[in-house]
């Protein structure tokens, strides 16, 4: 955990019992939980919903769709971008083009 070994830990824990005392050491470290652990789930919704954003994403439902191997897309967006491009480039390029004309 960033580089931190067991014995180092151990120091860390030593100075803050030392600092703290052990009165407010159990509420610091509980508190310190609690913050790490709002952190965590917060990370996770962030990443949850990174990953899950192309569903958020609408499309015109009557745009016509091209094949191009074993990819269906857009006829939008085979006629604007390069052959090889990959869906994430299309979807950025596409988003920047939606902010551009709003």
């Amino acid at each position: 955990m960033f580089g931190i070994g067991p014995e180092e830990l151990a120091l860390v824990a030593l100075l803050a019992l030392l600092v703290l005392g052990p009165e407010r050491l159990p509420k610091v470290m509980r508190d310190m939980g609690r913050f790490v652990g709002d952190l965590r789930r917060t990370s996770d919704e962030l990443r949850t919903e990174f990953l899950n954003a192309d569903k958020y994403i609408e499309r015109p439902a009557a745009t016509p769709a091209v094949t191009w191997g074993a990819a269906t897309v857009p006829a939008e967006a085979a006629s604007a971008g390069p052959p090889g491009e990959s869906a994430f480039v299309r979807e950025m390029r596409e988003a920047r083009e939606r902010l551009r004309d709003t």
